[in-house]
């Protein structure tokens, strides 16, 4: 399956909320302008940052719908559609196709954590109930254990499961499945102070947080990378590296809205439970900014 379209940067996305918890539709459209104007590859809704597990299946819809809404299909929406069960995942899967989405990413199952069969059965299971490209999601500490490698490897023998991000922060693991997998499975970075070496392992994408915060810069690493300039890439890159200490402040992704809002974008709120950010977090966020030269 051709997947060329799934390369470059794809940020998962920030899903704005209001005060009071609910979907800030607006501020979703402004997120999504703001991410294509810095000409990002693809858009990933309903992830990890993008709070996903936190939201109704109707609300999950208006997130995917507002988005491609906003995109007006000038790039793909790959949104998360993960579930705690496998019912729930292939439920949320189908309704993104039928909402028209060029992919959609599978997280494993948290808190009950299955044996390595029950795990690609769990995959396979839902690829076979859906024709889209699925892309699977290693994300250890949020689901509580990683996918092991041979699991990725015999799911990705399936026709329409054709990547996996990858936010484990192990080189080790990643340039493993690169080794391991079908040379078109496209083993994407998690992380964006890993996008550039990974880039040099032979990764083709990244779905980073930073990008929510900033897209060029990001973006600016893939295109300079492309372009042989490894020197401006490189100072991109460490960039970047300063960005990532602001997803620390608070209970996630509190740190990555509080930046957004800085900026003056609509990032809102985080859904509860979560806090707000005090006075010396906010500043640190400044700096920062300040120091990267998006303020």
């Amino acid at each position: 399956m051709n997947v060329e379209h799934f390369e470059g940067v794809i940020p998962p996305m920030v899903t704005p909320v209001t005060k009071d918890g609910n979907v800030d539709v607006e501020g979703l459209k402004d997120v999504t302008r703001y991410m294509i104007e810095g000409g990002v590859h693809g858009l990933f809704p309903l992830g990890t940052i993008g709070e996903g597990p936190k939201f109704s299946r109707d609300e999950r819809k208006v997130v995917i719908e507002t988005v491609m809404e906003a995109a007006k299909g000038k790039i793909p929406v790959i949104p998360g559609t993960g579930g705690i069960t496998t019912q729930d995942a292939i439920t949320f899967t189908k309704d993104a196709q039928e909402l028209g989405v060029a992919a959609a990413v599978i997280h494993p199952p948290w808190y009950f954590h299955p044996t390595s069969d029950a795990l690609l059965s769990h995959f396979r299971s839902i690829a076979e109930q859906v024709d889209l490209p699925i892309i699977l999601y290693n994300i250890p500490p949020f689901a509580g254990y990683e996918i092991p490698t041979e699991v990725v490897v015999k799911a990705s023998e399936a026709r329409n499961i054709v990547g996996i991000k990858d936010s484990s922060a192990n080189m080790l693991y990643y340039q493993k499945l690169i080794a391991l997998c079908r040379r078109d499975f496209n083993v994407i970075q998690g992380h964006g102070s890993l996008f550039l070496p990974s880039l040099v392992l032979g990764g083709k994408a990244t779905m980073s947080g930073e990008a929510n915060i900033a897209p060029k810069i990001v973006v600016g690493i893939y295109d300079n990378y492309l372009k042989g300039d490894m020197r401006t890439a490189r100072e991109l890159h460490y960039k970047i590296v300063s960005l990532t200490q602001v997803f620390n402040y608070g209970t996630f992704p509190d740190g990555v809205k509080e930046a957004m809002n800085i900026l003056g974008l609509q990032a809102g709120y985080t859904r509860k439970p979560s806090t707000d950010l005090d006075d010396l977090h906010k500043e640190r966020i400044r700096k920062v900014l300040r120091e990267i030269g998006l303020i």
